[in-house]
């Protein structure tokens, strides 16, 4: 009665431990997972976690439920279900004797009042609706923590009424109290343990059909033998068959208070990858909300690469970064990225869209301060900092633009007319074709190799064009162009 009795457990923390308790009769305790459980009770496996919870963690009186959950694991590594077990009752403690079915059948708010009715029966202690409604108490919400109403306990009363799990005298105790009786079933008596196979009946054995089905020789079939000189045909040796699993070695069941028996599992082949048999993913409606600019990449993302996008997001969420920042980095961070370039969507989120940019100030994302918009004063020094680094370390040595080298740069030696600068194709030299005299019987004399490195002066330094003599031939033709027809025969005064 103590965990009937204290507002610091939940309903389904009362309908989990008396599963819990009676599974855990066995000599092997409790072995039933969660989906199990929740399966059993008709609840959802976040609610019997919580129950759990509840159980396993100290009570305000440093009383603790379930002290014994431990996880187990085969000699092959492969892990099981864990092994549960509730703490053994106190001499002097008050307790009640419930059906397992009733947590079954059940919802946790009725299976507690059900038990204090009980208990109030069993000890004929008369039991008003306001001290019933004072063990219901609210578990969420602005009444955390009060009892429930009077109308409230009433109508509990009325359903399980409805449902025959009590029946109810109305006011017919003392001082006008109801007056409850518990629907008790009555067991068939059974014969003694040394009356063999049964009790009489006409003087026979409770077998009534022979069975053939068992490994006796001489209920085998006689084989046919084959004609003279013909050869025996031999039936192919059947492959392996995956055969079910007897229920009674079957330990990834537990038993059921109804008498029903669980289907039996198939025998999974040891050559292969056993199926994931762990808890189903679930998103909680932050992380809904977080990764909704997001959604459409998850389609293509596995369950344990989601498991790990789910943790890092609790992680910031739990650190303090609230969910419109989130919001806005996945956003910024995807139109910042082409679809056709997110290869690995999983990658992409854990490794792209999720880390914060910034310095070691929580606030700074990716520069700027998430809470004033302004620009961090660390960061600006950083790239500050990095900018003043770059301008004191010499540039590597890079090919500069052939429309104007640079001063300086050797990019390859070009050979040019010796008369007239003109560059030449790669693989001549000496004179150019207009220069050459025409008898062409003089060898040319090579000139010097000249290099790109200096730049034409003409059209007022913008030509750029290869000319270690200060103008290529183009600019000097132009010049010449622009000068009076008579400026050959002029001649400089003061000359003889």
């Amino acid at each position: 009665m103590r965990l009937i009795e204290s507002a610091y457990y939940s309903d389904a923390a009362v309908t989990v431990y008396m599963k819990i308790k009676a599974l855990g009769m066995r000599n092997e305790a409790c072995t039933a997972g969660l989906a199990t459980l929740a399966s059993y009770l008709g609840l959802s496996i976040s609610t019997v976690q919580r129950g759990l919870a509840e159980l396993r963690s100290p009570a305000p009186d440093g009383v603790i439920e379930l002290p014994d959950s431990r996880r187990r694991t085969l000699r092959g590594g492969t892990g099981t279900t864990a092994r549960r077990k509730v703490r053994a009752m106190w001499p002097n403690e008050r307790f009640i004797w419930l059906p397992v079915v009733a947590s079954e059948q059940l919802r946790p708010r009725l299976l507690r009042a059900y038990a204090v009715i009980s208990f109030a029966v069993v000890q004929n202690m008369p039991l008003t609706e306001r001290e019933l409604a004072g063990y219901l108490r609210h578990h969420s919400g602005p009444k955390a923590g009060q009892p429930i109403t009077t109308e409230a306990a009433g109508r509990i009363i009325d359903e399980l009424a409805e449902s025959s799990w009590i029946t109810v005298d109305r006011r017919a105790g003392a001082r006008g109290r109801h007056l409850f009786s518990i629907l008790v079933e009555e067991t068939t008596p059974s014969s003694a343990l040394d009356d063999l196979s049964g009790p009489d009946l006409h003087d026979r054995s409770l077998a009534y059909e022979e069975d053939l089905r068992i490994d006796r020789l001489e209920n085998e079939p006689t084989p046919w033998s084959s004609a003279v000189g013909e050869p025996p045909v031999e039936e192919p040796a059947p492959g392996p068959v995956e055969t079910p699993r007897p229920v009674a070695d079957s330990r990834d069941h537990a038993l059921r208070a109804d008498g029903q028996t669980p289907s039996p599992s198939p025998i999974r082949n040891s050559g292969g990858k056993p199926p994931y048999r762990g808890p189903q993913l679930t998103f909680s409606p932050r992380l809904h909300t977080v990764l909704e600019p997001v959604r459409f990449l998850l389609a293509g993302v596995g369950t344990y690469v989601q498991r790990r996008i789910g943790q890092e997001i609790s992680r910031q969420l739990d650190h303090g970064t609230e969910i419109p920042r989130l919001q806005a980095r996945l956003n910024h961070r995807l139109a910042r990225t082409l679809l056709s370039d997110i290869r690995d969507p999983g990658r992409w989120l854990l490794g792209v869209a999720l880390p914060r940019w910034g310095c070691a100030d929580p606030d700074c994302e990716a520069g700027v301060l998430w809470s004033t918009g302004v620009e961090c004063r660390a960061c600006r020094e950083v790239i500050a900092e990095r900018a003043a680094h770059r301008r004191c370390t010499p540039p590597p040595t890079t090919l500069s633009s052939p429309t104007r080298p640079a001063a300086g740069a050797r990019l390859r030696v070009v050979e040019c007319c010796p008369e007239c600068e003109r560059p030449h194709h790669r693989g001549n030299s000496g004179l150019c074709a207009e220069c050459r005299p025409r008898p062409a019987l003089i060898t040319p004399v090579p000139g010097p190799p000249a290099e790109i490195g200096i730049g034409c002066r003409g059209r007022e330094g913008t030509c750029g064009r290869p000319a270690p003599r200060g103008m290529c031939w183009r600019c000097r033709a132009e010049e010449r162009a622009h000068l009076p027809k008579d400026a050959d025969a002029r001649v400089p005064a003061g000359t003889s």
